[in-house]
């Protein structure tokens, strides 16, 4: 049997308000978010045992941008397709394979209009907030989630942005959500150094031994792609890499 690296390595290869408030929306469908004043269109991928295995839990991953990316409803705006069946698709290939354990999908998109802007560049903190608070509770609390092998998230472009933001604001104040993180493509030029400085105050807080940073974290970006994502991707990543920090995985391609 081939080794399981997790839902992270596979992909590589081919949170602030201070209470959990738990919703009673029946997942997947529509979920409100306080934080957020707007409703969310939740989309939930089970894997093929879990009805088979009641005992069994299974690792969390949750991805951004859902009508782009999660299912066959899912395409960008100028119709391209990670596969026929977004993300699910190339998850279940994976599982099929044997390359990667089975894990939950639980995508995040917009019943209408898409408020990407909104969430992941002009309120990040009030976006982390609905998922720490609100969504990952109801997650956790509906199905099996296996939280000693942490959360995942993926972000693409200003998905990716969020990732990264997400997982500097979770280590600032210590939060334990999303313990790997996917920043792919990140479009940073929105937020012009914000991440940068986020992370030198987080390098401080570290110092003082204020804050601890673990987990991995992982940057992609194209060589053809425009430089609004090539350069601020190198930097941020680069900057990351010279802390040095002992307990973080990190992986820039």
């Amino acid at each position: 049997m081939k080794r399981k690296n997790g839902w992270i390595g596979a992909v590589l290869a081919l949170c602030a308000a201070a209470s959990i408030a738990v919703h009673a929306e029946t997942l997947p469908g529509l979920f409100e978010s306080d934080a957020m004043n707007d409703s969310y269109d939740i989309r939930v991928h089970l894997p093929s045992s879990y009805d088979s295995e009641p005992e069994r839990s299974y690792q969390l991953v949750v991805i951004l941008d859902a009508n782009y990316w999660f299912d066959e409803t899912s395409s960008l705006s100028n119709g391209f397709q990670v596969s026929p069946r977004g993300l699910v698709e190339v998850t279940d290939a994976l599982v099929a394979a044997e390359v990667i354990p089975e894990v939950i999908l639980v995508g995040v998109g917009y019943p209408g209009e898409l408020q990407r802007g909104r969430d992941f560049h002009g309120s990040p903190q009030l976006f982390f907030s609905f998922l720490r608070s609100e969504l990952l509770p109801a997650v956790e609390q509906q199905y099996r989630v296996d939280e000693a092998r942490g959360n995942v998230l993926f972000g693409h472009s200003s998905g990716g942005f969020f990732a990264a933001f997400a997982f500097l604001h979770s280590r600032y104040y210590g939060y334990d959500c999303f313990q790997h993180v996917l920043a792919i493509s990140g479009d940073y030029s929105r937020n012009d150094g914000v991440l940068e400085l986020k992370e030198e105050l987080l390098a401080r807080r570290v110092n003082a031994g204020l804050s601890k940073v673990e987990g991995a974290l992982y940057f992609a970006y194209g060589e053809r792609e425009e430089n609004r994502f090539q350069v601020p991707a190198k930097e941020l990543s680069h900057q990351i890499q010279a802390r040095e920090y002992p307990d973080l995985r990190l992986q820039i391609t």
